[in-house]
């Protein structure tokens, strides 16, 4: 992976009078990807071809955001007035081009070049020329204060998008509006000497979405070797935004002339008219059509602590943590689709993640083993399975978990001495499953150590029953892409040095000597540094290898990417 990057910002801030202002601002971000990922012959074939699979990638993103605010601030007897009406445009323009053999495989083994990709309707190309999309905005916002305790803030939004072309909304766009009332109970209330200020909130919001890129206008897709893919849905021509509702309550305190700050939030969303693709109706000149259909519920609480436990001359300790929980619900999808299927299922039968009414986002769906009304194993009585454990259903019939943490927790550490600054985060989650494909593969070839110890025992222990068949347990039953996933849940709790951060900034009296520099720091960051999983089906360190296509490591909900690095930051 190699990637470069170029950010430019620009902002103009006009006082016209005492009391309106006029701010434009805008900034360009530029990114160019390059990927190349090397399979080698003998990988699995459903991974690569005989001799090898060779992928080369080129991504190149400039996303563009302008924007013009107009401002008045006014104080009128009790009340005051902040007016923001704006306009914004941001833009995004894409170019892609990628070349993957995939089980085309190459005409000569293992060397790895565009040259070398065997050009027929197995390999893949994709490129996208200036794929824009554009989203031009309209907003504005109120706040009305009373006596600066009570505030009440209003605001309202239409955006223009431009993958909305060919729909009956491309003039109209999507609107969305959110109201919020807060006040300072500080300043209601006579409060101990203790409490320096306080305030408590209740907001309600309404959110909307675009829909993804050409679908009012789908295009077709050329396959490697010169095959026309034609679009297999319908153009989506009446659509509805997608939007999220949302009730916020939530309160906020400090204490001891601000040096401890506790923040409380809890919330409610609903998430409608997601965006489906479902099966035709009968007549239909397409295969699938698009819908907007849905509803998925959030409810959560997220709460902040940080504090200043010392502070002295020349030396301070800040630290802080937080906490939060999240229950997801799907009470509607569409009455067309009781399952939606997404997510990394392509190179399995086993497992898929799935979306069902009454369910959660998260849901991992797979084999299980079939069990009585008590809930113990069932095994088989005769035959060539005899003694080894029955199996329920076929395919990814059964949830066997679910992705997301019961909670998560951050603890945030800062010290800073005479210009050197030193800062710790750790988080972690508690809760939530993942699945080791990889595990299943490498049991099902006899090549793991548990495998191994198996074998030197004589027997496999399942919940407290002894099997003696050790290699139809791993080959026929549990192991390889289409076993048993109820056996490869892994506890994903786990805890990790997220981020280091040692920092030096150069003194002042440095500055001025040079009469050049104005503010000179050097750091040092690392990330991901240290785990501690509860439950981890093997080393940790080999996820830190896996790619951006790697398919041959699936550790569903446990991605990681260990980095270090300098940074030097000049001001003039």
């Amino acid at each position: 992976d190699q990637r470069t990057r170029a950010i430019v910002s620009l902002a103009l801030n006009l006082k016209i009078t005492n009391c309106f202002s006029v701010q434009a601002r805008g900034n360009v971000d530029y990114v160019n990807d390059k990927f190349r990922q090397k399979y080698y012959a003998s990988t699995a074939p459903a991974l690569a071809g005989n001799n090898g699979r060779y992928i080369d990638s080129g991504n190149e993103q400039e996303q563009t955001y302008g924007d013009v605010i107009g401002t008045y601030k006014g104080k009128f007897s009790d009340f005051s007035l902040d007016v923001s009406l704006g306009v914004s445009i941001s833009r995004k323009k894409a170019n892609e081009l990628r070349y993957d053999s995939k089980t085309a495989s190459l005409k000569f083994a293992n060397v790895f070049n565009i040259a070398n990709i065997n050009m027929n309707t197995s390999a893949y190309i994709s490129e996208q020329i200036d794929a824009i999309r554009e989203m031009q905005s309209l907003f504005v916002t109120t706040q009305i204060g009373f006596r600066d305790y009570l505030f009440l803030d209003v605001s309202a939004r239409n955006d223009w998008s431009s993958t909305l072309a060919y729909t009956s909304r491309e003039s109209r766009g999507f609107f969305y509006p959110s109201i919020g009332v807060s006040c300072l109970m500080n300043r209601v209330l006579k409060l101990p000497e203790q409490v320096t200020s306080g305030k408590v909130r209740v907001a309600w919001s309404k959110v909307g979405n675009d829909i993804p890129l050409y679908i009012t206008n789908p295009v077709a897709h050329v396959l490697a070797g010169g095959g026309i893919q034609a679009s297999d849905a319908a153009s989506f021509e009446e659509m509805k935004p997608e939007m999220s509702l949302s009730v916020e309550v939530g309160t906020e305190w400090k204490f001891f002339d601000s040096r401890l700050h506790i923040d409380f939030t809890y919330y409610q969303t609903h998430t409608k008219n997601q965006f489906f693709k479902l099966p035709a109706k009968d007549g239909d000149e397409y295969a699938y059509r698009y819908v907007n259909a849905g509803n998925i519920q959030n409810t959560g609480v997220e709460l902040m602590i940080e504090g200043t436990p010392v502070e002295i001359k020349n030396f301070s300790w800040k630290t802080g943590i937080n906490y939060a929980f999240n229950k997801n619900k799907v009470v509607r999808l569409h009455a067309e689709l009781p399952v939606f299927q997404y997510g990394p299922y392509g190179f399995s039968s086993s497992y898929a993640m799935k979306l069902k009414k009454g369910g959660s986002f998260g849901d991992i769906y797979g084999k299980a083993f079939k069990r009585d009304t008590d809930g113990k194993i069932l095994y088989e009585t005769d035959g060539e399975r005899q003694g080894l454990p029955m199996i329920e259903g076929d395919g990814n019939t059964v949830k066997v978990g679910n992705a997301n943490p019961d909670f998560t927790l951050g603890w945030t550490n800062a010290f800073s001495w005479k210009g050197l600054e030193l800062s710790l985060l750790v988080d972690g989650r508690y809760g939530g499953k993942v699945l080791s494909q990889t595990q299943a593969d490498m049991d099902m070839y006899g090549v793991t150590k548990v495998t191994g110890d198996a074998r030197d025992r004589g027997y496999v222990i399942l919940e407290g029953e002894k099997i003696t068949n050790v290699k139809g347990f791993y080959k026929s039953i549990v192991g390889g892409r289409a076993g048993v996933t109820e056996y490869y849940m892994y506890d994903a709790t786990n805890f990790r040095l997220r981020e280091l951060a040692l920092g030096y900034t150069f003194p002042k009296r440095w500055m001025e000597a040079t009469k050049f520099f104005r503010d000179v720091q050097l750091a040092f960051t690392a990330r991901n540094l240290f785990f501690i999983y509860k439950e981890a089906p093997f080393d940790p360190d080999l996820i830190l290898s896996t790619g951006n296509d790697n398919q041959a490591i699936e550790v569903y909900g446990m991605p990681t990417t260990r980095s270090m690095g300098f940074s030097l930051r000049v001001m003039f």
